[in-house]
């Protein structure tokens, strides 16, 4: 069982959260495996070491091989450019987890995530749940962006994460639904409760993914002490001033009992 600690100084979205936990898990090949798995055939998963502001992190590239061209930006809204892209609703995805050659735990995991992406979208567009029409949710790579995830989350066998405020970049954003500001509407209202920040640079810097991700994982924002035993980075595609990574830490599994017998130690 795992304790993740998620440092989303530059936001969050699905392959950055995606990359880090996969060096995390030192699980590459699994996730290079995950098209064939999900009977996804126009899907592809390359593993790249990429150099931002001096740190060296694995970033998982999910290409979509029907696009005419594929940009693999941290944000999810921009991905504009699909060729036959499927706008699948969210049965369709469902349907497409359950059949994969993946864990019961991951696919559990999966379906949550996408839920609550539905969940956010109907209650931003005023529509029922059953007749949202995703967009680039169910383009390829961002359903193997939260089934990557799901995966590394059920095999890291996270029990509890903390997290850090989350910063969410200011601005406009260029969606299929025309200009929004950003944080995009479903975006915000995944990160409802959670504290954020706008941050000094400009752009989209949380996607619905990463927000939804988040909000799977019910972090607590309290400060801690703890120790860490592992670190990874996990890089997005836009560069900015501040270095465009997440980065995630396992904790030692004896943080919590230390705390748990601090906190009920007799003092004489």
């Amino acid at each position: 069982m795992s304790t993740l600690y998620i440092e989303p100084f530059s936001g969050l979205s699905g392959d950055m959260i995606l990359s880090a936990l996969c060096s995390l898990a030192d699980a590459g090949e699994e996730v290079i495996q995950l098209p064939g798995k999900l009977h996804l055939p126009d899907g592809k998963v390359e593993l790249t070491s990429v150099n931002v502001n001096g740190i060296v992190c694995n970033h998982v590239k999910i290409i979509d091989l029907n696009a005419e061209k594929h940009s693999s930006a941290s944000s999810l809204l921009q991905h504009s450019h699909h060729h036959h892209h499927a706008h699948r609703h969210l049965k369709d995805i469902l349907e497409i987890i359950d059949k994969g050659h993946i864990t019961d735990g991951a696919k559990t995991i999966a379906k949550a995530i996408f839920t609550l992406i539905g969940e956010s979208e109907a209650r931003v567009h005023n529509i029922p749940l059953e007749k949202i029409h995703f967009h680039e949710v169910s383009a390829v790579d961002s359903i193997l962006d939260i089934v990557g995830c799901a995966v590394m989350l059920d095999k890291l066998a996270v029990t509890q994460t903390y997290c850090d405020a989350v910063c969410t970049g200011f601005g406009m954003v260029k969606t299929q639904h025309g200009i929004l500001p950003v944080p995009a509407p479903a975006t915000a209202d995944l990160l409802r409760g959670m504290p954020v920040y706008k941050g000094d640079e400009e752009g989209e810097k949380v996607t619905p993914t990463g927000a939804a991700i988040l909000c799977y994982l019910k972090p607590d924002f309290k400060p801690q002490i703890f120790s860490v035993e592992k670190i990874a980075y996990g890089p997005g595609q836009k560069r900015f001033r501040n270095p465009n990574v997440v980065r995630i830490s396992i904790l030692e599994e004896s943080t919590s009992k230390k705390k748990q017998e601090h906190r009920f130690q007799v003092v004489k």
